[in-house]
């Protein structure tokens, strides 16, 4: 099985690292930039075994050779562009969250995801924060007795005002369609207050009798970071390098423990794997997307 990834940044890196974990034996790198796609190349090949098969390449071998897996790991403002592009090939699509810009698209995301749906049935969004949930939520035993939440993220990413709430937004609804279930995409949800600042978006909603509210930073300088505040529970998912390998944690405030939890990524493409011939798991996705595309567009537009 082959696979192109167009993009040459960490987080193409990572999903890089997860497809050869699977069993993909080939990899080309696109990018615009020979240097960038020489250097991730460079940073994989550590860590891969030597039966992989590393390259890169110009866009244009999307046209010329076939790929069983092609993953959109580029700028956000140009994935409708490589959706374009690769549409109407027949190969599996994976894309990074989110989807595409609702800042460039603005009311109109639904027609053109509409018509990439249309021409390939098998596009997949990276979630990983599907199978984080359920690692929270082990912490729980009565999730409908929950008053309170707060959703603390910060990543160490560059977006600023209301592209924060674009990148990091999918992340929330994802988490909490899996930690609340009971159709929380489908919800109507009750603004009380918004606050867009450059480093930083925060609102705070409530739906049905629960009051959420969420904190998004982006600050290429600091450390990411989940804390999830329930109530008087304080949950903070974190990571620490042991040996060269990243360790997933979360730290209970409750028991003062810290308890080993799944790699959320890895998570996502094992399942990905498992469904990977299986209709109905596109066809799950879809719906997740559309109905996160539609509440992200709801908060990202709520002073228009």
């Amino acid at each position: 099985m082959n696979c192109a990834i167009i993009g040459s940044t960490k987080i193409a890196e990572v999903h890089a690292e997860q497809l050869l974990k699977n069993g993909v034996k080939e990899i080309t790198f696109i990018s615009r930039s020979k240097k960038k796609r020489e250097q991730i190349i460079l940073r994989v090949r550590k860590k891969a075994s030597k039966e992989a098969f590393l390259f890169h390449s110009n866009i244009n071998i999307l046209k010329k050779n076939f790929f069983n897996i092609i993953c959109i790991c580029s700028n956000t403002e140009v994935h409708d562009n490589h959706l374009k592009y690769v549409s109407k090939l027949k190969s599996i699509i994976i894309v990074e969250k989110p989807i595409i810009s609702l800042i460039k698209y603005k009311y109109k995301y639904r027609d053109f995801l509409i018509s990439i749906y249309k021409k390939n049935k098998k596009i997949i969004v990276c979630y990983p924060y599907l199978f984080l949930a359920n690692s929270f939520k082990k912490f729980f035993n009565k999730i409908n007795k929950i008053k309170k939440i707060n959703f603390e993220f910060q990543t160490g990413g560059t977006a600023k005002f209301k592209k924060i709430c674009v990148n990091l937004m999918p992340h929330a609804l994802t988490f909490f369609h899996i930690f609340l279930k009971k159709n929380f995409l489908k919800k109507k949800m009750k603004i009380e207050d918004l606050l867009v600042e450059k480093n930083k978006w925060k609102c705070k909603f409530s739906i049905d009798k629960i009051s959420i509210n969420l904190i998004f930073k982006e600050n290429f300088k600091k450390k990411t970071y989940l804390k999830l505040k329930i109530d008087n529970r304080i949950l903070i998912r974190k990571t620490k390098k042991i040996k060269k390998l990243f360790i997933n944690y979360i730290e209970d405030n409750k028991t003062k423990r810290k308890k080993n939890i799944n790699n959320p990524m890895e998570e996502f493409y094992a399942n990905f794997f498992k469904n990977i011939k299986n209709v109905k798991y596109y066809n799950e996705n879809k719906n997740i997307t559309l109905d996160i595309m539609k509440k992200n567009s709801f908060f990202l537009n709520y002073f228009s």
